[in-house]
């Protein structure tokens, strides 16, 4: 038997103690000598050693690093800036009468960052263009741009494009505001793609290794047709003819879809199996038949593959601890995320509704009403004529919430009364706009041209098997 002090877990004493702390102490000392001289030898010895650089805001990479600064850097009063794993890109198009420091601040939310951001940018766009520009100026529509926050809503970086061939970006680097033009020789190509669904639009794209900008393209596509949060289902198929930019002999991004092709279990009528085509013509997408894919009403009044935590019907509440009917759906989306009237019409409420926390609520044509609860800021007033894809607020937290998260609510008027119906159920009624019948003769050659051989193909890429040959 052992005795206690034996026993597994105890610290045992090495009977020539002394002797192996003398040996320890010699290699040491050896050790240290050594170290001492490689970092005097060796120039720049020091910069490789881990933990000797210190940690501050997120850094440009040796490409930005070699365009020239084109505006006096800008301090900004951050100690809590953390980049990393957990930044958020938020990557969108811009809408009529956006304008630098209103994008930046319906992304951001500290209103004086976003102000300095916005002046600093702008002073650096119109000292490269040497044309008037500043924070107000009106952008034109449908111009990409992007916002990246850390994990605590800070400032980041920032990109606009005004064209191709102009695009500015502002990147926080040591506390300060750096901006700079990117330098490319822009060129485009007409590429294709076939894919098979696995997880989100964005992660299946991602897994062939397209980006995440070609996902939010294709959703901006099908956004009126297609609600990717409820229709999609693993191993439905899509095809994609598009113009892939190249920048300087390198891709760089994407150009306009010019026609696309989604099969899938859930998105033709009553949720049947169903065959989503788009063509571009004449700046608009249209299907098949000639009909425009854009109608009076948005599927999500969030942008982009956003989860759905919550549906419409009886559900236990997580906060009142009982069953009760949900009104509506909740999208979980980061605090932050632009929430987006799914329609025109008018504002009105804007403002704190106790169980909704800030509320904003619209009045739409067709006898439609839709809310827009737990957000984290509003920024729309009541009275406000608002379009379709309008921004009315962030997403947050507030209210009884337990994780930020959009509420959104959809009613219909019933004799008199406006009813709470299923957002995901929901089948629009508008009148079909079609193209004009002297321009259909055009059309369909087009059609042919570019969306029947998308029709032909199989699968190209696939998010589980990688690559296969093309066939017609």
């Amino acid at each position: 038997m052992f005795s206690g002090r034996n026993q597994i877990g105890t610290v045992l004493r090495p009977r020539s103690g002394r002797a192996m702390r003398a040996g320890v102490m010699c290699v040491l000392a050896v050790g240290t000598i050594a170290a001492g001289l490689y970092l005097y030898l060796v120039p720049g010895a020091s910069a490789s050693i881990p933990f000797s650089s210190s940690v501050g805001g997120s850094s440009l990479s040796s490409a930005q690093e070699s365009c020239p600064i084109v505006a006096p850097e800008e301090d900004i009063d951050r100690k809590d800036v953390q980049s990393g794993p957990c930044s958020q890109e938020v990557v969108d198009l811009t809408g009529d009468g956006d304008t630098l420091y209103v994008l930046l601040n319906a992304n951001l939310l500290d209103e004086s960052v976003s102000r300095k951001v916005a002046d600093t940018l702008a002073a650096a766009i119109q000292q490269n263009l040497n044309k008037p520009f500043d924070a107000n100026t009106s952008l034109e529509s449908g111009r990409t741009y992007g916002v990246t926050i850390d994990q605590n809503g800070n400032f980041l970086k920032a990109t606009l494009e005004l064209n191709p061939a102009d695009v500015f970006h502002a990147a926080l680097e040591n506390g300060k505001i750096r901006c700079w033009k990117e330098e490319v020789v822009l060129d485009y190509k007409v590429e294709t793609i076939s894919f098979r669904l696995d997880g989100t639009l964005e992660k299946s794209l991602m897994k062939i290794g397209e980006g995440a900008e070609l996902a939010r393209k294709l959703f901006d596509v099908f956004r009126w047709d297609i609600d990717f949060q409820a229709e999609t289902v693993r191993g439905d198929t899509c095809s994609i003819l598009f113009e892939r930019r190249y920048a300087d002999d390198r891709p760089s991004g994407y150009g306009r879809i010019l026609a696309a092709v989604y099969n899938g279990r859930k998105t033709g009528e009553e949720r049947k199996p169903g065959r989503k085509a788009a063509i571009l013509f004449d700046n608009q997408y249209y299907d098949s038949k000639g009909t425009a894919l854009k109608k009076d009403f948005l599927r999500s009044p969030l942008s982009g593959v956003i989860r759905i935590t919550s549906r419409f019907g009886m559900r236990f509440h997580p906060i009142y601890r009982r069953w009760r009917h949900h009104d509506g759906t909740d999208y979980g989306a980061a605090t932050g995320t632009p929430a987006y009237s799914i329609a025109k019409g008018l504002v009105t409420f804007a403002g704190w509704q106790g169980n909704y926390g800030n509320l904003v609520c619209i009045k739409h044509d067709s006898g439609y009403e839709s809310k827009y609860g737990h957000l984290h800021r509003i920024v729309v007033k009541k009275g406000d004529r608002v379009k379709q894809h309008d921004r009315v607020g962030l997403v947050g937290q507030t209210g009884d919430a337990t994780a930020p998260h959009l509420h959104f609510e959809l009613l219909v008027k019933n004799k008199g009364n406006y009813k709470h119906i299923n957002p995901l159920g929901v089948k629009y009624v508008s009148a079909p706009r079609r193209i004009p019948a002297p321009l259909m003769k055009r059309f369909t050659s087009l059609y042919e041209e570019r969306l029947m051989p998308l029709e032909g193909m199989v699968l190209i890429k696939t998010a589980d098997s990688g690559s296969s040959a093309v066939a017609r």
